[in-house]
């Protein structure tokens, strides 16, 4: 008796996927969300750049901008929320702007401290002067 060689089968296919949403449906679900927002308006900072210049010892300058993208304005909202120095001067200066802060500030004794002031005086800069000393609680 010859030997029997195994039965080939052809590859199972995978299971078919549910069709995506129509880009109307998309959109219309969207309508939805405007609908309930409706007149609502986040605060509009301030626009201009904000200038770290010869005066700071930046030259050429450092320039802060208030972010115009909705990705890098979450960043910055969820950065100030927690407090966190560090990211909110990361979203306003830039990385290569940011390192050219911290070269300049860690010759000083009290560096991190100059960190936390430039963070106040921005946020003060773009959203309206006393922005940086609103309280609240992560609950809030």
């Amino acid at each position: 008796m010859a030997a029997s060689t195994p039965r080939k089968t052809a590859p199972k296919k995978a299971p078919r996927k549910a069709p995506p949403k129509a880009a109307a449906e998309k959109i219309a679900a969207f309508d939805e969300l405007r609908a309930i927002a409706g007149d609502y308006e986040l605060i509009a900072p301030v626009t201009e750049p904000f200038e770290l210049g010869e005066a700071m010892g930046f030259d050429p300058p450092v320039i802060a901008r208030f972010p115009t993208d909705l990705e890098s304005k979450v960043a910055l909202d969820i950065a100030s929320r927690r407090a966190d120095v560090l990211g909110v001067l990361n979203v306003l200066l830039g990385d290569v702007g940011l390192l050219r802060v911290v070269q300049a500030f860690k010759t000083q004794p009290d560096g991190e401290r100059l960190l936390i002031a430039l963070q106040i005086r921005l946020t003060n800069h773009f959203l309206g002067r006393g922005a940086a000393e609103v309280g609240g609680t992560p609950a809030s």
